[in-house]
């Protein structure tokens, strides 16, 4: 949709479409707008073409040269694009779960189990929470914290509609967990995170202690990764959570 239909669409809704005459101080320049009216009227004309060509091709003498300069001859050319569109899906599982340097995009659900947070990245960060199968697990490593029943917290990444580069996120997550740990408590930090998210995050790999909002933490795999491949994951990840003390109260 260009710009003339959209502020058609506004005035047939009764909206008004409006500009600063003056350049607001402290705001953004805006771009010069500028479009056509009439680019948007041969797009009606060209489907009621079609129309007059039935009724003209009912009139034989007069049907020849109409039928010969009319765009009948498009319809078989609507055959190539959707040939184009048969090769689009292709370079769709190529598209990464975490870009590195173009913003990550993640969402973490927040428990606190005894005096640890227990965070856990979902799998679908658009989703409300975690998937069918990541909440049986979850509840699980809740249960071995003993943690009591509440509702859990969310960080969300990035925080506006801008991009947020994997530093900011970091800083951004440390902010999180020391207001979760000043509002309500906890010493320690265990994170779940995808192996690729934590690399942007940290510089180490997982399965070693780090430092985040001034409380010890510690990365594991993630719960979607537990799923998948638990006797590499969930052994790993016990392991490490035994050897830095993170195996419960």
């Amino acid at each position: 949709m260009n710009e003339g239909q959209r502020q058609h669409y506004l005035k047939a809704l009764g909206l008004t479409p409006w500009v600063a005459r003056a350049p607001l101080p402290g705001a953004a320049s805006s771009p010069l707008l500028d479009w056509e009216d009439e680019e948007e009227q041969p797009a009606a004309p060209a489907s009621a073409a079609p129309a007059q060509e039935a009724p003209a091709s009912a009139q034989p003498p007069t049907a020849a040269p109409v039928v010969s300069e009319a765009p009948v001859q498009e319809a078989p050319q609507s055959s190539p694009p959707a040939k184009a569109t048969t090769d689009t899906p292709e370079p769709a599982p190529t598209a990464p779960a975490v870009a590195r340097g173009k913003g990550l995009t993640f969402t973490l659900e927040a428990h606190l189990g005894g005096d640890t947070w227990l965070l856990c990245a979902q799998e679908d960060s658009q989703a409300p929470g975690l998937g069918r199968f990541e909440a049986p697990l979850m509840a699980n490593l809740l249960a071995l914290f003993q943690a009591r029943p509440q509702r859990p917290r969310r960080f969300f990444c990035p925080l506006t509609e801008q991009p947020m580069p994997a530093e900011e996120a970091a800083q951004a997550l440390s902010a999180f967990i020391a207001g979760l740990c000043e509002q309500a408590g906890g010493e320690r930090v265990l994170l779940c995170l995808p192996e690729a998210l934590s690399e942007a995050l940290f510089d180490q790999p997982r399965y070693q202690p780090v430092e985040l909002g001034g409380r010890p933490a510690l990365v594991v795999s993630s719960l979607a990764e537990m799923l998948a491949e638990p006797a590499q994951h969930k052994k790993a990840s016990w392991h490490a959570m035994q050897a830095n003390g993170f195996h419960g109260e």
